[in-house]
């Protein structure tokens, strides 16, 4: 029992090393089992000694009269770069000897190459040829032998060698960033299949790829979205189109989310200014801190954390299809700019294209994506029997959400009163004689007389600005600041500040138009000094004399005799504002000139508030680019 024990564990050694065998190793271990095995078919078939039947084997390999499987298996066996067909009997000996010990693995060779450190060259090779713009290496060695011409260099091959004997990561570390290297590296797959619904929730927000007609002034932009999943259900629970990615739709995706679905307990995003700001995490006053949410971040360059939600963004790219004015990398170049001509030429003539779809379309549209994407079968849920095919498919976000309430799930959700109040931004001030300063505005109350010098905190609605809700900060057991009760709401007073409150969303569109002339007044300069000429200096004769200046003639005694305008030579009235001229034209189509189309296209509908100001005083704005339009 003990030699069976002993032989047993020999076999499982052998088996355990046979698996980190090189191919050459394996090949020439198994050429030497088998000539071990042709002696032991000679000593069974012919009635010999072992001594004789490897005495036998070997003359038979030195005369050439082995088969030709026999001969090839002694090439090999011999692990000798010549590949001679013969072998000697000590050497035969030496491989039984081995076979016995140690089983079929002792008969493989030992390594002989050992790791051999890089070349001296090479370090100063990738300094030249580890960059970003990823330089062939055909173009680095001939740049390195312009810069070295006296230095010897690697050849190709020797260069092309080495970097093989590298790993993928480390072959392209300097040539690709850190987010591009995690692609080539080991992940580890995350599991939500033991979560419930809303434990963790999923945002990410992406640019359209499409543009759209601003709802403001009807140019074309690209609207950012966000978007919130859970993860367990892989459901949208919320999701928010605005102008740019901000805390103010992050917040309105998160209300959706909360009010509709459920308070997560886990808010898992990236590092963007959209999420990580005073109003999303202050521990007073942020909006995470309030609804008790625990906000997670993932590590920049590491957007395979939140895959879940980053393959969803794909949903948006197809709806990006959908339009004429689609702009990704993958749009035909020829398409992607006669739609850009087209929306700029027809924005100049009427200020509408009707290439770009409107914002209300756009809103329906996406609102129609998440629904199909809720409905759809999601290969990340588990397989289920279709009521209706009877044949296994994958649950859709929907289904595995109604699953979950099957079981009892209860989710905590946020009522519409919790809700007005919940989600409006917070923000701490001091009061002082009753009254709070938010934005430059004043509020009052009387009953913020009695918390004179103290601070408070300021709940505001971001478009309406004639009032602010002031709240009390306490102090719980461990001496944290804490919302209090509601002091009250305090009103705008005209006299301190504006006479129109200014709003959250009108400051920042203010704030935003003040950037953006500042850019393009930069432009402007820049343009002007390409035109200017070099100045230069050069010598002048000195002014001898100047030009008589004649002084007015003030003592003029002739009267001033007013004039009345009249109809001019083409027969047209004088028209004293825009609005006449803009009457005058849709009332005389047939004599418009073509300076007067230049001048609707460049006045009169050029901007928003010039055609608004059409607008409120009776102008078909719609007749005027009928005008534009037809002449164009």
């Amino acid at each position: 029992m003990v030699a069976a024990s002993a032989v047993d564990q020999q076999r499982q050694i052998a088996t355990t090393e046979t698996t980190n065998l090189t191919a050459r190793q394996r090949q020439v271990m198994e050429a030497r089992a088998a000539l071990l095995l042709e002696i032991d078919r000679r000593v069974m078939i012919g009635c010999m000694s072992v001594t004789a039947a490897v005495r036998s084997l070997a003359h038979d390999s030195e005369t050439g009269r082995l088969d030709a499987t026999l001969a090839a298996a002694c090439a090999v066996a011999n692990d000798r770069s010549g590949g001679k067909a013969i072998v000697r009997e000590r050497i035969l000996y030496t491989w039984r000897s081995a076979k016995a010990s140690g089983g079929v693995a002792a008969l493989a060779p030992l390594l002989t190459k050992t790791a051999q450190d890089l070349p001296k060259w090479f370090r100063d090779f990738m300094a030249r040829y580890a960059k970003p713009g990823k330089p062939t290496l055909a173009r680095v060695l001939a740049k390195w032998k312009n810069d070295e011409p006296d230095r010897p260099l690697p050849s190709y091959q020797q260069v092309r060698r080495t970097l093989d004997k590298l790993g993928s990561v480390d072959r392209m570390r300097g040539r690709e960033g850190a987010q591009a290297l995690k692609a080539r590296q080991a992940y580890t797959a995350r599991d939500a299949s033991d979560l419930l619904p809303t434990s963790v929730y999923l945002a990410d927000g992406k640019t359209f790829d499409a543009e759209i007609a601003h709802p403001i002034h009807g140019q074309p932009f690209r609207p950012e979205l966000t978007t919130i999943i859970d993860a367990h259900t892989r459901r949208i629970v919320g999701w928010s189109a605005a102008l740019d990615e901000s805390a103010v739709a992050v917040s309105d995706a998160l209300r959706l989310a909360c009010v509709h679905s459920g308070i997560p307990a886990i808010f898992y995003t990236d590092r963007g200014p959209g999420y990580v700001n005073d109003a999303m995490d202050a521990s007073l006053t942020g909006l995470l801190g309030r609804l008790g949410i625990t906000p997670m971040r993932a590590l920049p360059y590491n957007s395979q954390a939140k895959g879940i939600v980053e393959r969803l963004n794909h949903e948006w790219s197809h709806l990006a299809r959908d339009y004429a004015t689609y702009i990704s990398r993958d749009m035909d170049r020829e398409a992607k700019k006669a739609a850009h001509q087209e929306t700029r030429r027809e924005l100049k003539t009427s200020g509408t294209s009707r290439l770009l779809p409107r914002w209300e379309d756009f809103l329906r549209a996406a609102a129609h994506t998440i629904g199909e994407y809720n409905s759809r079968p999601h290969r990340g849920l588990p397989r289920i029997v279709d009521a209706i095919t009877g044949k296994r498919r994958h649950m859709t976000p929907d289904e595995a959400w109604e699953a979950a309430f099957a079981r009892d799930f209860e989710a905590i959700l946020v009522t519409k009163s919790e809700a007005e109040d919940l989600f409006r931004p917070w923000v701490v001030r001091p009061t002082r004689r009753a009254l709070v300063k938010w934005l430059n505005n004043s509020y009052f109350a009387p009953e913020l007389e009695a918390f004179h010098g103290e601070d408070v905190i300021v709940a505001y609605d971001i478009q309406d600005a004639t009032r602010v809700w002031v709240r009390a900060i306490d102090l719980d057991a461990a001496g944290e600041r804490q919302p209090g009760k509601l002091i009250a709401v305090a009103a705008f007073e005209g006299h301190k500040t504006r006479y129109v409150p200014v709003s959250a969303e009108q400051a920042a569109m203010e704030k935003r138009a003040a950037a953006r002339k500042r850019r393009l007044q930069g432009h402007m300069d820049i343009v002007e000094q390409e035109l200017r000429p070099t100045l230069l200096l050069e010598g002048h004769d000195p002014i001898d004399h100047l030009a008589v200046l004649h002084p007015l003639a003030l003592d003029d005694d002739r009267d001033i005799v007013p004039v009345i305008a009249g109809p001019a030579a083409n027969g047209r009235p004088t028209f004293t504002d825009d609005v006449q001229f803009a009457r005058w034209l849709i009332a005389h189509p047939a004599a418009i000139t073509p300076a007067d189309i230049q001048f609707i296209r460049d006045e009169l509908l050029a901007s928003a508030p010039a055609r608004e100001e059409l607008r409120i005083a009776g102008i078909d704005i719609e007749a005027l680019r009928s005008l534009a339009h037809a002449a164009a």
